[in-house]
């Protein structure tokens, strides 16, 4: 992922001080982490590293994680998962489900999840973040791919604390993304309103 960078919710490059790798496989997107490890790789260091797994494997029950995630467990300080747009509500629920589930340690202590937006028109991703919030996931959100500039402060509202940027586009004026507007909107003031209002 060298040509991108990581900008925390304050437009701040963070890049340097990532420690995420992710765990490779034939289906990881561009810029989900800084660094990838394969899996044998990850199998003989001797120090704990933090580790982004793809989400659709550790749900799927025949995938190949979910036979080897407790000895994954021995070799991870923290865990994060990645997903893209094509994860449904339901698999999301059923995540954090797992994730209070005592025989799943390794979700216990969720600390990243990562979304992939394939496409600038896919919207799927607010709608995502959205609802791992409001369903109480505390860990970090983050957003990679393809998305605007102009998307950012909605995606913040929707729960996204980090944003992974192509090299090209972190120009100048970027920060100005983040603080386009500086006063939060999240439906809740609309919903209190009456529908129809009688005319004095």
């Amino acid at each position: 992922m060298g040509n991108h960078s990581i900008l925390d919710a304050q437009a701040k490059d963070i890049t340097a001080e990532d420690s995420w790798y992710a765990l490779f496989t034939s289906e990881l997107a561009d810029g989900i982490a800084s660094k990838t490890i394969n899996l044998s790789e990850l199998l003989h260091k001797s120090e704990r590293l933090d580790v982004i797994l793809p989400l659709a494997d550790i749900l799927s029950p025949q995938g190949l994680l979910t036979e080897v995630l407790a000895l994954i467990a021995n070799y991870t300080s923290r865990v994060g998962l990645w997903a893209d747009t094509s994860i449904s509500t339901e698999q999301l629920d059923e995540l954090l489900a797992a994730c209070q589930d005592s025989d799943r340690p390794l979700l216990n202590a969720l600390d990243l999840i990562v979304l992939y937006q394939p496409g600038f028109a896919d919207g799927r991703s607010f709608s995502q973040a959205r609802h791992l919030r409001q369903k109480g996931f505390t860990g970090e959100i983050r957003i990679t791919g393809h998305f605007g500039r102009d998307q950012i402060v909605y995606l913040q509202r929707a729960g996204v604390d980090s944003f992974v940027i192509a090299t090209e586009d972190l120009t100048d004026d970027i920060q100005a993304a983040f603080s386009v507007l500086p006063s939060s909107y999240d439906g809740n003031v609309a919903s209190q309103l009456p529908m129809f209002r009688k005319q004095a």
